[in-house]
């Protein structure tokens, strides 16, 4: 029986560390190659579970476990590679970054360094979303979620073993009940159950569990461990089946998969399988201990660190998702800092001389790096900045600031509730959708102010079309309290005998098809889920319960006496308005789209059964007024995103100020 009294090295978990990293950042480079990859964090977390459990364990069966050394050992281990990559974002940023981006930086850089990232990226956006990824140090998610496990477990192991409770035991039920919030949390906060400790933790703890059922094992209470040691195929066929869930993981799960949820299980106990099965085994043996799996599992840690950023600035200065040669590139050049931070930083701070004093000096490092992000947040990322200036110069046009008082109903909309704007007081028309409809409420403001009158907005507010009790889920599952954002701004515009004219517009085929349109919207978390107020989110796909709830919205407004105008919304670009033209002091490949624009038979082609739709509901009411403001930025073969230096987007989707007023401007006469 081996002694338990030295934690022996297996190279197969190093290699096993490998794979992980190398399918992260396969599927951060290439998701459309290996549309699981992002599962490698999930065998990063039972790695850690396992390998910290059986740590703290061994320390406690020798009676020499000490909080604080363990602590400390972890800041030499976690802090010196973390702290370089952090300075360095800094450093880019301040060069690369726009002010608001920059702000942004400064804030996670902050988070990351009190290692709550998890918390602060969840309150952002999804894991999968296009904001996603233009957020350099998104990554460090998991690594919140690991530190906040190290923060309470090594103090629950000594507790259990000061009270002489069973390990097994207490770790089982930890594991089972947040197992258990992880499956009834994923329908409904899918954002909240991937980024936050009490719906991952069941993973390092399923690590944990393996950790202390093999040192019993090895403490001899186990009869079976003989049996288990002495049938060798034992071994190969739970190692080939660790493989094979490991491989389903990879392949199977995707971007649009209720993640982590039940299919988190595959990639957690496919790993829980290949490390049960032990060194000896061949495919732990044969390719998992192999030199080259060894070598990158030993720098798995920065490699990790530097791989995201290193592709989200390449996607930042492209604007775009960069050619596949670049993100090659980026991933070279992501081992080549690996490695030099593996044996420069890591391993010097980690080990020999003065280690206390080392210890001191990072958690000193990390504190001034953790201050430089916040003053860089709480400076509104230093506008003050020479490429900043130049940056703001040129992008001024994409300003979208929109003068207008604060009357009428404004001020009993809060927050959550509706959006509500007025170009002056008591308006007789009122403008009502998602965001799209602030960008034409914003064209049609001077134009009604020439006339003499006032026009509002009201209602739905960004992922809210103007539905009467239609529910709308967002790409992360949360729901977007659209029941009080539209449902009930219509209910009081329809009661209010003052409005007139009501007039609706979204952005519709997003609501239908579940997606945006392009580039910019194909790495999105899942689709939008619509449904009744009163039915079940399954009954209806998206497409009828958006026209059932657009029929029902027109004939509620005129049955009311309101003089309706339905605005059919303008083209989806597909691409970053900004790709149109070079604004950064430097990028990787020059490089500005001509003509910016996109084909119109793309357009139509995306929006031809959501308008079928939506024109067959208005041939039915022919009261209603209907405007396509497609019309005034398409010809015969182009709609255009910017014309005659005149940048009609914002980005992918919005209209632009002036934007909106052109567009309002060519179709004034059917208003």
């Amino acid at each position: 029986m081996k002694s338990l009294h030295a934690i022996n090295y297996r190279p197969d978990i190093d290699g096993l560390r490998a794979v992980a990293v190398l399918t992260v950042i396969a599927f951060h480079a290439f998701p459309e190659w290996v549309a699981g990859g992002f599962v490698g964090v999930d065998i990063f977390f039972v790695i850690s579970g396992f390998l910290i459990t059986k740590l703290i364990q061994d320390g406690l069966h020798k009676h020499n476990f000490s909080i604080s050394v363990f602590y400390a050992s972890r800041v030499r281990r976690l802090f010196p590679s973390l702290i370089l990559v952090l300075v360095a974002c800094q450093i880019f940023g301040w060069f690369a970054l726009l002010a608001d981006e920059y702000k942004l930086l400064g804030k996670h850089i902050t988070a990351t360094a009190l290692f709550i990232p998890n918390w602060v990226i969840w309150s952002e956006s999804g894991y999968f979303d296009y904001a996603a990824n233009t957020k350099p140090l998104l990554h460090l998610w998991s690594l919140g979620v690991e530190e906040q496990f190290y923060l309470f477990w090594p103090l629950t192991l000594c507790l259990v073993v000061k009270y002489k409770l069973n390990a097994i035991r207490i770790t089982s039920i930890l594991l089972l009940g947040s197992l258990l919030l992880n499956l009834l949390m994923i329908e409904k906060f899918a954002s909240a159950t991937f980024f936050l400790p009490f719906t991952r933790v069941w993973e390092l703890l399923s690590g944990s569990v393996l950790a202390l059922l093999t040192h019993a094992n090895l403490m001899g209470l186990n009869p079976r461990r003989a049996q288990f040691e002495k049938y060798k195929w034992i071994r190969h066929g739970l190692s080939f089946l660790g493989l094979l869930l490991l491989i389903t993981s990879l392949f199977f799960i995707d971007q649009d998969t209720r993640f982590p949820g039940a299919w988190a299980i595959l990639p957690v106990l496919g790993t829980l399988l290949i490390i049960l099965a032990g060194n000896t085994s061949w495919f732990n043996q044969s390719l998992l201990s192999s030199r080259i799996l060894v070598g990158i599992g030993l720098i798995s840690y920065p490699l990790y660190l530097w791989h995201w950023p290193l592709l989200s600035f390449a996607r930042i200065l492209e604007q775009s998702q960069p050619h596949w040669q670049i993100r090659i590139s980026c991933i070279a050049i992501a081992f080549v800092l690996s490695l030099l931070t593996y044996y420069f930083i890591e391993r010097p701070m980690r080990f020999g001389q003065n280690l206390r004093a080392k210890t001191y000096a990072l958690i000193t490092l990390l504190l001034i790096t953790a201050s430089l992000g916040l003053t860089t947040y709480l400076s509104n990322g230093f506008k003050s900045r020479f490429s900043n200036q130049l940056i703001e110069k040129q992008i001024g046009d994409l300003a979208f600031n929109i003068p207008t008082s604060m009357d009428w109903y404004c001020r009993e909309a809060g927050n959550e509730g509706p959006r509500c704007l007025s170009s002056g007081p008591d308006p007789s028309t009122v403008v009502m959708g998602d965001s799209h409809a602030l960008t034409i409420y914003a064209g049609l403001v001077e134009r009604f102010k020439a006339k003499g009158q006032t026009v509002g907005l009201y209602g739905g507010s960004d992922g809210c079309a103007p539905l009467l009790n239609v529910v709308i889920q967002d790409l992360a599952g949360d729901t977007r309290n659209c029941l009080q954002k539209g449902t009930q701004a219509l209910m009081r515009v329809i009661k209010d005998p003052a409005i007139k004219e009501v007039i609706l517009t979204s952005r519709g085929p997003m609501y239908t098809t579940g997606k945006g349109f392009g580039e910019v919207e194909s790495t999105q978390f899942g689709s939008w889920v619509l449904h009744f107020d009163d039915e079940d989110r399954q009954l209806r796909n998206n497409e009828e319960v958006f026209m059932r709830g657009l029929s029902n919205t027109l004939d509620a407004l005129l049955a009311a006496d309101k003089k309706v105008t339905f605005l059919h919304d303008v083209p989806e670009l597909g691409f970053d308005i900004r790709s149109c033209f070079s604004f950064r002091p430097f990028v990787i490949t020059p490089k500005a789209m001509d003509p910016c624009a996109v084909r119109k038979s793309d357009f139509l082609a995306r929006t031809k059964m959501h308008r079928a739709g939506v024109d067959r509901i208005l041939s039915e009411r022919p009261e209603i007024k209907v405007i396509d403001l497609a019309q005034a930025l398409c010809d015969e073969e182009w709609c255009y995103g910017s014309k005659n230096g005149v940048l009609f987007y914002i980005d992918d989707d919005h209209l632009s100020l002036k934007g909106a007023e052109y567009v309002v401007k060519q179709l004034w006469d059917d208003f």
